[in-house]
Order: C-alpha cells, then structure tokens, then sequence
C-alpha cells in the first residue's frame, strides 16, 4: 500500500474517533474543527519529501486527456456488425470499411460522465444502441 493510501485510511479512522472524542455531531462544528486537526495530523505525522524530482510532463499535442482517463474493454464485432458491452447491443452501421471489423475486436469506451465511444484503428465508429432488457413495468404485466 502506498503512501497516500495509507494517509487516508489513517485520516478516515482517526477523524471519526478524534470526532467522537469531543462530541461533534454536526457538520458545521466538524467543519470548524477540520484546520485544528489538520494543523495536529501534519505536526503528528508529516515527512520530509525524499526528492524535489517533479515526474510530471505536460500533455502532448496528440494525446487527449478524456481518452487517457476512461475505462477501454475490447469486445469482438459479431457477423451482424453488433457488440455487447454492459447489457446493451451497440449495432455499427452497415458500411464497407465496418464490414472489414467483422470478427475484430473493437475498443469500448466509456467516459466518466457515461458516455460510450467504439474505436477501431484510432477512429470512432458510428453506432446505435439497443437495449436487450429494457425496464419492465410491473404494473402492465399485471394488468395483462
């Protein structure tokens, strides 16, 4: 476990009982006491930097920060020019250059705010979706 990682579980543990400890139970009295404990934490347990080395580049004209920080899976383009990726059937359109990705496997996107990006060969691909399972309403079954 790394450093930061052990700070926080540290922080998590020891707020709460230090907390507890004086009777806080709101958040503006916990918001009060935050610089107080912040400034007896860091006084505590603080360290010394090892080096000044900064490892930090600066993006490159060609990289796109969005496309660096999503989650990728690959799934494989079936005959019928579709993928599944999270219960939904993502169909590309029936072009010759997507005809050529059957039997490929293809990169699936997908951004923090949820959206959903097919790539082959650093191109996104145009699709449309179905969901295979839609909301069922339990009142229109019943009626039937």
């Amino acid at each position: 476990m790394g450093r930061v990682e052990r700070m926080n579980g540290t922080l998590q543990d020891r707020l709460v009982k230090e907390l507890r400890l004086r009777g806080i139970s709101s958040m503006a009295n916990a918001n009060a006491y935050a610089p107080a404990f912040i400034a007896d934490f860091n006084a505590r347990f603080a360290k010394v930097q090892r080096s000044d080395f900064n490892a930090h580049r600066p993006l490159h004209n060609h990289e796109d920060i969005r496309r660096i920080f999503c989650w990728r899976e690959w799934r494989k383009v079936t005959h019928s020019l579709s993928l599944q990726y999270d219960k939904t059937l993502y169909l590309l359109e029936d072009l010759p250059e997507h005809r050529q990705l059957i039997h490929r496997y293809i990169e699936v996107a997908e951004y923090p705010d949820g959206a959903i990006e097919l790539w082959a060969d650093d191109t996104s691909l145009p699709y449309t979706t179905h969901y295979r399972y839609p909301d069922v309403d339990q009142a229109a079954i019943v009626e039937n």
